[in-house]
């Protein structure tokens, strides 16, 4: 029963570490003053990721009346269980937003170059040496023929280094965001699965406690 505890208490605090990741991970991108990493998500709410890690600091601080009340009162733990679920929930539809977003990212990226400010345009293109989003045609979505695009013999559009597997690139970025939202998922399964043993052992404790007092002996 040790060993049990000693494994909810690991995940309770990995569940506490995934929310305070969550939360400065969210205002960090938020506040990114890469070109590239803004214009990946400026599709997305940092709200999001900051209300999903309060949500998981939330859960770790319910956490804690629900292990510490008496085993004959198993309502907080199974309330704990309840937020878990929709916490689970929660966090399977934001990552698989991101997910299905990345899988069309090239399509998504460039609906939002499309609407992307003319001076913002221009500091990436001037940045990464790149015009335009597909080409540096007006089909290829190029938009301002001033800096490194004044000369129209640059034809290398934006949409490789944008969408670059390599840091800081929207694949790179949006495959690292998903695979830690699915991770926490995996804590918060995990934890849910702990809380139910718990639960479960606690009911035999208490049955055979009662077992014991009738028969007037000293329950171990």
């Amino acid at each position: 029963m040790r060993k049990l505890y000693l494994v909810w208490v690991v995940l309770d605090l990995c569940l506490l570490t995934a929310g305070i990741l969550s939360i400065v991970s969210s205002i960090v991108l938020a506040s990114s003053r890469h070109l590239i990493v803004s214009l990946v998500f400026d599709l997305f709410d940092s709200r999001i990721g900051i209300s999903l890690g309060a949500l998981y600091v939330l859960a770790c601080v319910l956490s804690v009346p629900a292990i510490l009340q008496p085993k004959e009162r198993p309502l907080l733990l199974k309330a704990l269980n309840v937020i878990l679920v929709a916490l689970a929930l929660v966090t399977l539809g934001f990552g698989t937003m991101i997910w299905v977003f990345s899988l069309n990212q090239l399509q998504n990226l460039s609906n939002i170059w499309a609407h992307l400010d003319l001076q913002r345009q221009r500091s990436i293109q001037d940045t990464f040496f790149c015009c335009g989003y597909w080409n540096s045609t007006q089909a290829g979505q190029l938009r301002i023929t001033e800096g490194f695009c004044a000369d129209t013999t640059n034809s290398v559009g934006c949409v490789g280094i944008i969408t670059s597997a390599k840091p800081p690139g929207s694949d790179y970025t949006l495959e690292n965001v998903f695979s830690s939202v699915y991770g926490f998922e995996l804590v918060i399964g995990l934890f849910f699965l702990t809380t139910v043993c718990i639960i479960k052992e606690h009911e035999v404790q208490v049955r055979f406690a009662r077992i014991d007092r009738k028969r007037g002996g000293g329950f171990i």
